[in-house]
C-alpha cells in the first residue's frame, strides 16, 4: 500500500514539525502560566466572594419575645403597624448594591476594579449553610454584603466596608428624618464569613488552544514550503526538457559538416578509376593500347 503524499511530506519535514511542537509547547506554557517572584502562577482568572451578613430589627422587635403582652387602647388611637422587615431587607439589597455606597467604599480602601471587584447584597432565603444561587422558600429580615474581588483578602476587605458604608448612610437617613430611636431600624451585624473561591476559567484552555494553533502553523508552513519547492524543482525540469527538444531539431549546417580523412579521399580515387576514369584525367591515349618498343624498354 503506497504512503500518502501528504504523509511522505510530513515526513521528510519530521525535524521541523519536531522544532514547532517545542514552540508550541513554551508557548502554550505562557498563555496558561506566569512567572511571578520566582514561581509559577495560573493566569486564569480567579474570583473570591466574602460576605458579612446583618439582620434588620428595632427596638420594638418581638424577636425574642414568647408572647404579646395586652395593651390598653386609648380611644381615638389607631393600633402600631408592624413593618415587614423582610421585604424592607429587599430594598435595602438594592441600596447596598448602588453607586452611593460604592463611592463612601472607595473612599474608604480605594478605588474598585472595574472588571474584577464587585459589591453586590442579597436578602437570605435559606438556611445559614444554604446556597443563595439555589434560593430557599424563606423570607427573611437577614441582608448580606458580598464582596468580590481576585485576592480573598481583598474580598473580605470590600466586604466589610460595604456593611460599614451601609450602616452608616441608614443612620444618616435616620438622623435626616429625626426618627425617635423606638422607630428606627437597627443593622445588627450577625458576622464575616470568610472569602470563598467563586468560578473561574478553566487554565487548561489557553493551553491547549495556543499549542494546537502554533503547531498547526508549523504544519501549514511545513506544506508551502513543500509546495514551493516541488514547483521549482518543475519548471527546473521543464526548461531543461524544452532545451533538450531545441538542440535535437537544430539542422546541421556544411560548416559543421566533418573533413574526409585520407583513407576516404583513396576510397573515392578507386570507385572511380573502377569506372574507368580518373577525377581531373582526359580519355585514354592511342599508344596505351599497343605493346612498348624496344628502344622504350632500353
Amino acid at each position: 500500500m503506497e504512503t500518502p503524499k501528504y504523509l511522505q511530506v510530513l515526513w521528510n519535514y519530521k525535524w521541523v514539525l519536531a522544532f514547532g511542537a517545542l514552540v508550541a509547547a513554551v508557548a502554550a506554557f505562557f498563555a496558561g502560566f506566569a512567572i511571578v517572584d520566582g514561581q509559577v502562577v495560573s493566569r486564569a482568572q480567579q474570583t473570591w466572594s466574602a460576605a458579612t451578613t446583618m439582620l434588620l430589627t428595632s427596638e420594638s422587635d418581638r424577636l425574642y419575645q414568647a408572647q404579646v403582652p395586652g395593651v390598653p387602647i386609648e380611644q381615638g388611637t389607631s393600633d402600631p403597624q408592624v413593618i415587614d422587615m423582610s421585604s424592607t431587607a429587599l430594598v435595602y439589597a438594592y441600596i447596598l448594591s448602588s453607586d452611593i455606597i460604592q463611592d463612601a467604599v472607595e473612599a474608604e480602601i480605594g478605588p474598585l476594579d472595574d472588571e474584577t471587584e464587585s459589591i453586590s447584597a442579597l436578602r437570605r432565603t435559606t438556611q445559614p449553610t444554604g446556597d443563595e444561587r439555589f434560593p430557599g422558600r424563606y423570607n427573611l429580615p437577614v441582608l448580606e454584603a458580598v464582596g468580590t474581588a481576585e485576592t480573598a483578602d481583598r474580598a473580605e476587605e470590600i466586604s466589610r466596608a460595604a456593611a460599614a458604608a451601609f450602616t452608616t448612610y441608614v443612620v444618616a437617613q435616620q438622623d435626616a428624618q429625626q426618627l425617635a430611636p423606638e422607630l428606627r431600624v437597627l443593622l445588627e451585624p450577625l458576622g464575616a464569613s470568610p472569602a470563598v473561591e467563586g468560578d473561574s476559567s478553566n487554565p487548561a484552555i489557553p493551553v491547549v488552544v495556543t499549542f494546537v494553533g502554533v503547531f498547526l502553523a508549523f504544519v501549514v508552513l511545513v506544506f508551502v514550503i513543500a509546495g514551493l519547492r516541488s514547483r521549482s524543482a518543475k519548471r527546473k525540469a521543464a526548461r531543461a526538457e524544452t532545451a533538450a527538444a531545441d538542440a535535437a531539431e537544430e539542422p546541421v549546417s556544411e560548416t559543421d559538416a566533418a573533413p574526409l580523412t585520407p583513407a576516404d579521399a583513396s576510397d573515392d580515387i578507386a570507385l572511380d578509376a573502377e569506372a574507368g576514369e580518373l577525377v581531373g584525367a582526359g580519355p585514354p591515349s592511342r599508344r596505351s593500347g599497343r605493346a612498348p618498343r624496344e628502344d622504350e624498354t632500353a
